[in-house]
C-alpha cells in the first residue's frame, strides 16, 4: 500500500512567539505549528531516527533548507504514543505513571455523579511505542532548533497553522 509511506510531519515553531486574544481579552502567546506529509526518500531517512535527534530540514520537506529540527515525539498508526524512555520501535505494555502516555485520574461514581481524582501514586499498565521511528508510525513531532533564510509561514503558507 503506498498509504503506508507517510509520515504526518507537525513542526513547532518555538523560536516565534506570536500573540493572540483570549474571551476575556487578556492575550496569550503561542508557538504556531505547521503540517507537512513526508514521503519517497524523506520518508526513508527518518526511518531509524529516535526521540531527541537532530535532522536536517530539508529531510521534512524540500524548501526548509538552512532549519535543523528536533523530534520530539510521535504516535504510530492506532495513535499510541512513543516514548522517550523506551528503546526500539515495538510497542511495549509498561507500568507507568502520570506522564507521556497516561495523565494518572480514575474516574469515580458517587451518588449518580462522576467525578474525576488525581492520586498521588497512581500507575497503570499501558501500551505505549518505543521511541525510534519505524514503518508503523504515523506522526512525527519536531521542533525548531536553528533557523533558515525563509520564515516557517512563507514555507507552508499564511496563516498560523498552515497544512500543506
Amino acid at each position: 500500500m503506498a498509504d503506508d509511506r507517510v509520515f504526518k510531519a507537525v513542526v513547532n515553531d518555538s523560536t516565534t512567539k506570536l500573540e493572540r486574544k483570549n474571551a476575556k481579552d487578556t492575550v496569550r502567546t503561542y508557538s504556531p505549528s505547521y503540517q507537512t506529509d513526508v514521503e519517497g526518500n524523506n520518508y526513508n531517512a527518518l526511518l531509524g531516527k529516535k526521540i531527541g535527534d537532530e535532522i536536517p530540514g530539508e529531510n521534512v520537506h524540500e524548501d526548509m533548507t538552512g532549519y535543523t529540527l528536533k523530534v520530539t515525539g510521535g504516535s504510530d498508526k492506532t495513535g499510541t504514543p512513543m516514548r522517550s524512555d523506551l528503546h526500539g520501535g515495538g510497542v511495549n505494555a509498561v507500568l507507568v505513571g502520570p506522564g507521556v502516555g497516561y495523565k494518572g485520574k480514575r474516574y469515580v461514581r458517587k451518588n449518580g455523579k462522576v467525578y474525576r481524582y488525581k492520586y498521588g501514586g497512581i500507575r497503570r499498565r499501558r501500551n505505549l511505542r518505543g521511541n525510534t521511528i519505524s514503518t508503523d508510525t504515523r506522526q512525527i513531532n519536531l521542533t525548531v532548533v536553528k533557523k533558515g533564510s525563509r520564515p516557517l509561514g512563507d514555507i507552508f503558507g499564511a496563516g498560523d497553522e498552515g497544512s500543506e
